[in-house]
């Protein structure tokens, strides 16, 4: 420690020395002044010499040129021939290093260092006429190196603050399916499935409009999320070309969010003594204020790059060169909205043509702004064209422009050029020998201008290209392969296997064809160059350009801005707080306020028509007074301008822009349409009583026995006061937990059944299912699509069991969704974190938070509240049935386990999903304490609903012979009966056919004259 103080108090004082003799620019052509003692001998060391204000001079060298840069001494330093120009794709400005015969250019990118190092070549000189040396350096190279200045330390840091940036990234996608989920919730209760309200279509189509505001917005913050995960591995580089003020700022912001402000909670409890409870620990504490202190960064990051993209856009609106130049100003504001509408509607409304193709043989760098289309290198053999069914209809209905300015779409005489974002930016990815990689080309961004170099010194070679072409082939050969491998591992039969893998070769045929147009670009490109000279490169590079085809009319821009405002955002808007959302109407007002000025003030949109960033500046965005700017020098001026490029090239590139938004709308997509297909379903197919069932699979004369030298399962017959009481009154059944399976799985027959069902298990006139009841309850409420069973014994009047259905329709599919998709997805994001496990103490709490996007009507139509307040209505009102037990399956068992633990009423759940993680989005909350205390749950092996959530302590694992492609068969009730059976044994209760016919069990034993086959014979038949 004394060590590591001596070396901070050296460092500091090198530093002041230095700072006190080096006050020129970094970025100037003033050398390093360090003072030293050293010998003048070292080419890295400046001698102390300086002039009059203690700097160097710059005078003509010895060679007589200008700008030789010398120190005090008339020593010269070394004056770089080269000169270099930032392009503003890069991740910082680079720096210039210049010593006495050197000069570095820094190039930076993350933790990487990128040095170009000019020197002189002393082996190469200058000779007079007569071949006699000057003396005179004749020329420098250049040589480049690559640096790190990362280390161990630094990455475990940075990996710290990342998982937690991760662990926000995933609660932001649950909180943003929780919104999308809660909106198609009401939508069905809305339509009057969950009570007997009829239906309100303003409120159903209010919903539904609401819903592309919100895949817009979420999407576009799940897309910043994921850059702000990235910036944070890299070093905050984005948010500190982004946020113009002092990296040392940002940096020390970013350690008190990430590290200090956490830490200090965490040293205050620890010290304190604060670790008594698990419920309030110091890391409980520690990790809510890390999570928090990380959301609001991730909030300021948000906003940050909200303005600088708005702000961005309307710089380039006010330079538009189809407008008048505006200056920034509150009585312009009218102006500017104008003209990013229009052309935000030109952009959205038009017909446009794509077209791909390859240039062949080219022997210079794609141009920014040069049309291809119709040049001699193009491969017109090749040419992807598409045009949508929209802008075909355009181009069929269009007219010709006549400037009366009231036709509704005109049409060019000549397409437009419309630019792709990836030619604004500017970025080319070059495909040499050195660079070539098999998994990098196939795995290429589809609109990436890729420069294949086909000749000259750095030409890919054919056995390069011939491998690549055949790793195209072979992936989609693969692809398809595992599609149909797949489809049949599912039990697809093979006549379906072939036509839907017929269908996926035909909906991706293009693959194909962009290989074959490769190889043919490729073969014309040697073909006709084979004895041009070796040393000229020559490249192929695929080009994509976008012409429109027709205009909307300026009338007609409005017209549509105008619906779009009122049926997206002003009418969705009224209908979500006229239902009572509050919540999701509050979000719906600031996604759509945020949304709107990004989607209409759009970076994108003004890039494609100007085809370049030539247009930004500094002065737009940040005001400077006359004498500043007559203060300023051109290099000063030129870095503001690449700092306004940087920004914006590297918002609309990563967030505007690109795979990442891609990716995210694909997954906000993919949900709705699943919330979509279940909100059909409950609507097609509405609610239902049950279903009917025979008993010709029930088997009084067999048995299965406990096998012998094998543990059982130690709560095949459960506690005593869990047993069913026995008709003869002589005792209970030693089968309890085959007993709960089976009245779960009954859950689900119709009434007329029961009668049956019930006396082919228990015995006749056991067991009775009490309709009387349940109706009476039901009777006096707002009907729910819940539905339960009240199964009451006469022999024992105080014993009586509630069993509820579990999911039998799409509406019971979006109950489960509403109970239990947070838990689903944080249980995800736990298990893709390294050790996600530490944040267990927090996710009850992050959970709970997004619960509250739920509103009163939400919460007031979930099944556990029918449920709880039947067993809270017979106990407190009816005061019957002191021995009430609950079960049920899958939903049902989940339902059975909340009502159980809000009344503490002891409850037995089969398959069914846990409330650990859930418990405090109940209304009320349920404590660890009672789940622990008054719920059990049966789990089959690889059955997936019941690793839904955390179990509490009191859980039964069971066997599953399922085979493993057919996992979802393990959720089965009946298959988990048979195990329980099979391994407890039946007891005194009858076996299944289908344990043996179905589920892969062996024969029960006979106990009668009939044999198995006899027994089951209507079973073969079917």
């Amino acid at each position: 420690f004394l060590f590591s103080a001596v070396e901070i108090r050296c460092l500091f004082i090198s530093i002041a020395k230095t700072s006190g003799s080096n006050a020129a620019d970094r970025r100037g052509a003033t050398p390093f002044n360090i003072e030293s003692k050293m010998s003048e001998e070292d080419p890295l060391i400046i001698d102390e010499t300086k002039d009059d204000n203690g700097h160097g001079t710059v005078t003509n060298d010895a060679n007589g040129q200008d700008g030789a840069v010398t120190n005090g001494a008339g020593k010269k330093l070394f004056a770089p021939s080269a000169s270099f120009v930032d392009h503003y794709s890069l991740e910082a400005p680079s720096d210039e290093i210049k010593f006495r015969s050197q000069s570095v250019r820094v190039f930076c990118n993350g933790t990487q260092q990128f040095q170009i190092i000019e020197e002189e070549d002393k082996t190469a000189v200058d000779r007079d006429l007569e071949g006699d040396t000057t003396g005179k350096t004749k020329k420098t190279t250049l040589k480049a190196r690559v640096s790190s200045d990362g280390s161990s330390g630094l990455s475990v840091l940075r990996g710290a603050y990342t998982l937690v940036t991760v662990l926000m990234m995933g609660f932001l996608l649950i909180f943003a399916l929780q919104v999308l989920l809660f909106l198609f919730v009401s939508l069905v209760t809305e339509g009057g499935l969950t009570s007997k309200q009829s239906l309100n279509y303003g409120h159903l189509f209010g919903s539904v409009l609401s819903i592309p505001i919100f895949v817009y917005g979420l999407a576009s913050a799940l897309t910043m999320a994921t850059e702000f995960v990235v910036d944070t591995w890299q070093g905050h580089s984005f948010f500190r070309s982004v946020l113009r003020i002092p990296p040392v700022i940002i940096d020390w912001a970013a350690f008190l969010a990430f590290l200090g402000i956490p830490l200090s909670v965490m040293l205050f409890h620890m010290w304190t003594g604060d670790n008594t409870s698990t419920e309030t620990g110091w890391w409980e504490s520690t990790a809510m204020v890390w999570f928090g202190s990380i959301a609001i960064a991730f909030a300021i990051f948000c906003f940050v790059v909200f303005v600088v993209e708005v702000w961005g856009a309307m710089e380039l609106l006010s330079h538009h060169p189809d407008y008048e130049l505006l200056d920034f100003g509150l009585g312009n504001i009218g102006k500017f909205l104008k003209r990013a509408i229009l052309l935000r509607q030109l952009h959205s409304y038009s017909a446009v043509r794509n077209r791909t193709f390859y240039l062949e043989g080219a022997n210079t760098l794609p141009g920014v702004n040069e049309s291809y289309d119709q040049s001699d290198v193009a491969d017109h053999e090749f040419v992807d064209e598409s045009v949508s069914l929209y802008s075909r209809l355009m181009v069929k209905y269009a007219e010709p422009d006549n400037g009366s300015g009231r036709q509704f779409f005109t049409e060019y005489e000549t397409p437009k050029r419309q630019f792709n974002i990836e030619d604004v930016l500017d970025r080319e990815v070059f495909v040499t020998d050195a660079t070539w990689n098999l998994e990098k080309f196939y795995c290429r961004r589809s609109k990436a201008r890729t420069v294949l170099v086909v000749n000259g010194p750095s030409k890919v070679y054919p056995r390069q290209m011939w491998s690549s072409l055949i790793c195209a082939a072979l992936g989609t050969v693969l692809t398809v392969l595992f599609v149909a491998a797949f489809l049949r591992w599912g039990g697809a039969s093979i006549p379906l296997v072939i036509i839907l893998t017929v269908l996926f070769i035909y909906f991706n045929r293009e693959s194909a064809r962009q290989i074959y147009s490769l190889y043919d670009s490729y073969r014309d490109t040697i073909s006709n160059n084979a004895t041009d000279d070796p040393n000229d490169s020559e490249a192929i590079y695929q080009v994509t350009e976008t012409h429109r085809l027709t205009r909307p009319s300026n009338l007609t821009c409005w017209v549509l801005f105008g619906c779009e405002l009122f049926f997206l955002f002003v009418f969705p808007l009224w209908m979500l707080y006229d239902v009572g959302n509050n919540a999701i109407a509050v979000l719906f007002l600031i996604l759509g306020a945020f949304s709107g000025c990004r989607y209409y003030f759009n970076a994108p949109v003004v890039l494609t028509e100007l085809g370049s960033l030539d247009l930004l500046d500094g002065d737009f965005i940040r005001t400077k007074s006359v004498a500043e700017k007559n203060e300023e020098t051109a290099a000063i001026a030129a870095e503001n301008d690449w700092r306004e490029k940087n920004r914006l090239a590297k918002i609309v590139g990563h967030i505007s822009q690109g795979s990442r938004r891609d990716a995210w709308v694909g997954v906000i997509g993919t949900f709705v349409m699943i919330f979509l297909f279940l909100f059909l379903s409950a609507f097609a197919g509405g609610s239902n009583s049950g279903a009917e069932q025979t008993t010709d699979n029930i088997l009084k004369d067999f048995r299965y026995v406990p096998q012998n030298g094998t543990f059982h399962y130690p709560t095949c017959a459960l506690t005593e006061d869990f047993a069913i009481p026995e008709a003869d009154r002589s005792g209970t059944s030693s089968s309890a937990l085959a007993d709960y399976a089976y009245m779960a799985s009954i859950a689900y027959t119709a009434p007329e059944s029961m009668p049956s069902v019930l006396d082919a298990w228990f015995g006749e006139d056991v067991v009775f299912d009490n309709t009387e009841l349940v109706e009476e309850f039901r009777s006096g409420r707002e009907e729910s699509a819940v539905h339960f069973k009240l199964l009451t014994f006469p022999n024992n009047p105080d014993f009586a069991v509630v069993s509820i259905r579990g999911t039998n329709n799409g509406w019971d599919m979006i109950s489960d969704a509403q109970l239990w998709s947070a838990s689903v997805l944080a249980q995800a994001v736990r298990a893709l974190l390294p050790v996600g496990e530490v944040w267990d103490p927090i996710l009850v709490n992050l959970v709970e938070m997004i619960g509250i996007l739920q509103s009163a009507s939400l919460r007031k139509v979930a099944f556990y509240v029918s449920t709880s307040a039947f067993v809270e209505w017979l106990r407190d009102e009816k005061k019957v049935f002191p021995s009430l037990r609950i079960t049920g399956h899958s939903l049902g068992g989940g339902l059975a386990m909340i009502s159980g633990a809000q009344t503490q009423t002891p409850a037995v759940g089969l398959s069914g999903p846990n409330t650990i993680i859930t418990r405090k989005t109940l209304e009320p909350p349920v404590t660890v304490e009672n789940l622990n205390k008054y719920t059990f749950n049966i789990i089959p092996d690889r059955d997936p609903v019941p690793m839904i959530d955390d179990p509490a302590k009191n859980v039964q694992h069971i066997a599953c012979l399922a085979p493993a492609n057919n996992f979802i068969d393990c959720h089965t009730s009946i298959r988990s009966l048979c195990d329980i059976q099979y391994t407890c044994g039946s007891g005194d209760r009858p076996t299944l056919c289908d344990c043996a016919l179905y589920y892969g069990y062996p024969e029960p034993e006979a106990i009668g004259d009939r044999t198995f086959q006899e027994a089951c014979g209507v079973k073969d038949e079917l």
